[in-house]
C-alpha cells in the first residue's frame, strides 16, 4: 500500500470521527508517520510469512511422497496401534502375512483381526512400550496350510498413546539357518544324524540313564559287500542301496518306544557314521532280551531283496552290541566296544550279532597284525592246499576233490581260513590269493594225472571280486594252457552272494567261463538269495546244500524238506547236487533215499595234504570212514 494512500485514508477516517481534531498539528503528523512505518513493516512480515508457508506446505508434501514411497519399498508390513490395541493405520507390503485372519483392519481391535496364538504376545508388548518407554522386539511362529512361517516384530512408541509394530516375513532366513544347522548335523545322503550329534545324544542318554539307574544299548552295525555292491553296481546305486538300509533301519525302530523323531521326521536313534558304518542307540531298555528282539528285527528287515535301477539287490549285516552301564561308562569307550563287537560278528558270517566282550579288544589287535602279516604269506610261500575228497552216495566212488586253502604262519601256527580270508577279501588281497589257488591246484592236478591217478575233477574257489573281474575267464584259461591242465578236469565254484551281486554282469562272466569247458558250481546253496529264475539263466553244472541244512536232516522236519526240495529242484534243471558236510550214517541214509548225488564231508574224509590224499587215490576204496 503507497504511503500517501495510507495518510490519506487515516486523515479521512480521523475528519470524519473527530472533526476537532486539527491533523495538520506536527504531533498528530508525527504520530501519522509512525503509524504508516509500523503497517509497511507489517506488509512486508505477512508477505514473507505466507511465502515461507508456501514452501514449507510444498516441501510437506514432497516429504509426505518421499516417505510414502520409503514405506512401500521396506518389506517389512507396518501398524499404527493406539493404547488399546486399535488399529488406527497400516501398511502390508508385497510379503506373506499368515498372522492376519481379516482383510478389515481400521479401527479393528487386534484381537479381531489377528491370529489367537500371537494376540496376547501382541497386547503385552503395546503395553510395555507405553508404559516403559522404550522399543522391544520378538519373533512369532505362524502354522498356516501345514507350513510355518517365521515373522520378527519390533514394536516403538510415536505418540504418548500409540504405538508403531513393524513386521518382516523371515522365513527365508529361519529356514536357512536351520538347514546350515542340519547339515552341520545330519548325513548328507540320507539325513540321518552325523556322528556328531549321535554322541551328543549318546551322552545325553548317558546322564539319564546314570540318573534313573537304566541301561541302554549301543549298535555299531556294518553292511557286508557294500564296497563289491558299490564298485559293481556304480556309486550311484550304493547311495540308493545306503538310502534304502537308511529308510529300513528307521522304520524298524520306531516300532519301539525308545525312538525319538527330530523335526525332518528322521529317527535320532539312527545315525551314519560313514561308509556302510551305521549306529544305533536303544535307551531306557528293559533288559538284553528285548534287544536281542530288535536286532533280530532289523537284520532281517535289511536282508530283504532291494530293487536297484531295475536290479535285485541283496544286503546282508553285522552287528555289535555294547550296554552301558557294563561294557562302558563313557560315550567314546560304548562306541569303542560296539564296533569290536560289530568285528567279531562280522568275523561269524552274514546276518549276525555279538555283544561285547573284553576279550575282543586283544582280538582287534591281533586282527591288525594278521593283516600285515597276510601281505607277505604269498611271498614267503606260507599258503598250502588241502583237498576234501567226495564221493558217489550209492557206490561211494570217489568222483573229485575241492581244494582249500590252508596258512601256516611262521609264528602262530596254523590260520583259520574263516580268519584271513574275510580280512583277504576286505583289503583287495583276494584276487592274488584266489588266482595263486587256481594256478596251484592245476599244477597239482596235473602232477597227478601224470603220475596215474585218476582225479575226475577239482573244485577251485572263485571270490565274488574275482568273478566282477572281466579279466577273470582269460586268467583261467591262461592258467589252464600255462599249466596243461585239462579243462574238463577243472570245476570253478562260486556263492549265491557273489553270483547275484550283479546278476548280468555274472552271466557274461560265467558263460565266459563255461565256453572254456570249465564246469561249474554253485555254493552254499540255500544260504544266499537265489532264485529258480537265476538258477535257469546261469550255466551251472552243480548245486551244493550248504552243511546248515544237511546237520539236521533228520530231527529238524523244515531242513529236510528244504533238502528234498532242492534236490528234486536241481536234477528237474539237470544239474548234480552235492551234500556238504555229511558227518553220520544217518545223514548218508537220508542223502541217498533222497537221490543226492555226491557226498563231501568228514564221514568219508576231512580235507587232506597231498601225500595222504594220494594214498586213497593210489589203491581202490571200498568203504571209507572218517580218517
Amino acid at each position: 500500500m503507497a504511503d500517501k494512500n495510507l495518510n490519506s485514508l487515516l486523515q479521512q477516517q480521523i475528519h470524519e470521527h473527530l472533526p476537532s481534531v486539527d491533523v495538520s498539528s506536527s504531533p498528530l503528523q508525527a504520530f501519522l508517520s509512525a503509524v504508516n512505518t509500523s503497517y509497511q513493516k507489517f506488509d512486508v512480515d505477512l508477505s514473507e510469512l505466507e511465502q515461507s508457508l508456501t514452501q514449507s506446505a510444498k516441501e510437506l508434501l514432497q516429504a509426505n511422497d518421499e516417505m510414502n514411497a520409503v514405506f512401500k519399498a521396506i518389506p517389512d508390513q507396518l501398524f499404527h496401534f493406539d493404547a488399546n490395541a486399535r488399529i488406527i493405520s497400516y501398511k502390508l507390503g508385497p510379503n506373506n502375512h499368515h498372522y492376519l485372519k481379516s482383510d478389515q483392519l481400521i479401527n479393528k481391535n487386534i484381537s479381531d483381526v489377528f491370529d489367537i496364538e500371537v494376540v496376547e504376545l501382541f497386547k503385552q508388548s503395546i503395553s510395555q512400550v507405553l508404559t516403559q518407554l522404550a522399543s522391544t522386539s520378538f519373533e512369532i511362529t505362524i502354522y498356516f496350510e501345514g507350513k510355518i512361517y517365521y515373522y520378527e516384530v519390533r514394536m516403538l512408541q510415536v505418540a504418548s498413546k500409540a504405538v508403531i509394530a513393524l513386521i518382516r516375513d523371515i522365513t527365508k532366513y529361519k529356514q536357512e539357518d536351520e538347514k546350515r544347522s542340519f547339515i552341520e548335523l545330519h548325513d548328507e545322503l540320507t539325513e540321518l544324524p552325523n556322528s556328531r550329534l549321535f554322541k551328543d545324544r549318546l551322552e545325553h542318554a548317558i546322564s539319564l540313564a546314570e540318573r534313573n539307574e537304566k541301561i541302554l544299548a549301543v549298535m555299531f552295525l556294518d553292511l557286508n559287500r557294500f564296497k563289491l555292491i558299490n564298485s559293481s553296481l556304480g556309486h550311484k546305486a550304493g547311495d540308493e542301496l545306503l538310502k534304502i538300509t537308511s529308510q529300513r533301519l528307521v522304520e524298524t525302530l520306531r516300532k519301539t518306544d525308545s525312538v525319538a523323531v527330530n523335526v525332518s521326521g528322521i529317527s535320532s536313534s539312527v545315525a551314519r557314521l560313514g561308509g556302510d558304518e551305521f549306529t544305533i542307540l536303544l535307551d531306557d531298555i528293559e533288559n538284553i532280551t528285548a534287544v536281542v528282539r530288535i536286532v533280530e528285527r532289523i537284520i532281517e528287515n535289511i536282508s530283504q531283496p532291494m530293487t536297484i535301477d531295475s536290479k535285485v539287490v541283496y544286503i546282508s549285516s553285522s552287528i555289535g552290541i555294547a550296554m552301558y552301564p557294563d561294557d562302558g561308562a563313557q560315550a567314546e569307550d560304548i562306541l569303542k566296544h560296539a564296533d569290536s563287537a560289530m568285528n567279531y560278528a562280522k568275523e561269524q558270517g552274514s546276518n549276525k550279532f555279538k555283544f561285547y566282550a573284553d576279550s575282543m579288544n586283544k582280538s582287534s589287535d591281533e586282527l591288525l597284525l594278521l593283516e600285515s602279516d597276510l601281505r607277505k604269506a604269498l611271498e614267503k610261500d606260507e599258503f598250502y592246499l588241502h583237498y576234501q575228497p567226495q564221493y558217489h552216495a550209492t557206490s561211494e566212488k570217489m568222483v573229485g576233490m575241492e581244494a582249500l586253502i590252508r596258512w601256516q604262519h611262521p609264528e602262530k601256527g596254523l590260520i583259520s581260513p574263516g580268519i584271513f580270508i574275510p580280512i583277504a577279501e576286505e583289503t583287495g588281497m583276494i584276487e592274488k590269493i584266489g588266482e595263486w589257488v587256481l594256478r596251484e591246484a592245476c599244477e597239482q592236478g596235473v602232477r597227478w594225472l601224470n603220475a596215474g591217478y585218476e582225479i575226475n575233477k577239482i573244485a577251485v574257489n572263485v571270490s565274488a571280486q574275482q568273478l566282477r573281474e572281466d579279466s577273470l575267464p582269460e586268467a583261467i584259461a591262461l592258467i589252464l594252457e600255462e599249466t596243461g591242465m585239462p579243462v574238463e578236469n577243472l570245476c570253478v565254484e562260486l556263492t549265491e552272494t557273489a553270483m547275484i551281486v550283479d546278476p548280468d554282469e555274472a552271466l557274461l562272466v560265467l558263460k565266459k567261463i563255461k565256453k572254456l569247458g570249465v564246469s561249474l558250481s554253485l555254493d552254499d546253496f540255500g544260504t544266499g538269495y537265489s532264485s529258480l529264475s537265476y538258477l535257469k539263466r546261469f550255466p551251472i553244472d552243480t548245486l551244493k546244500i550248504d552243511q546248515a541244512f544237511i546237520r539236521d536232516v533228520k530231527v529238524d522236519q523244515e531242513n529236510a524238506a528244504l533238502v528234498k526240495a532242492i534236490i528234486a529242484m536241481a536234477h528237474g534243471l539237470d544239474m548234480d547236487v552235492v551234500a556238504e558236510g555229511v558227518e553220520d550214517a544217518e545223514q548218508l541214509g537220508f542223502l541217498n533215499i533222497n537221490d543226492c548225488d555226491t557226498i563231501q564231508g568228514f564221514w568219508f574224509s576231512r580235507p587232506l595234504p597231498v601225500d595222504e590224499l594220494e594214498k586213497i587215490l593210489s589203491k581202490k576204496v571200498s568203504t571209507h570212514k572218517s580218517v
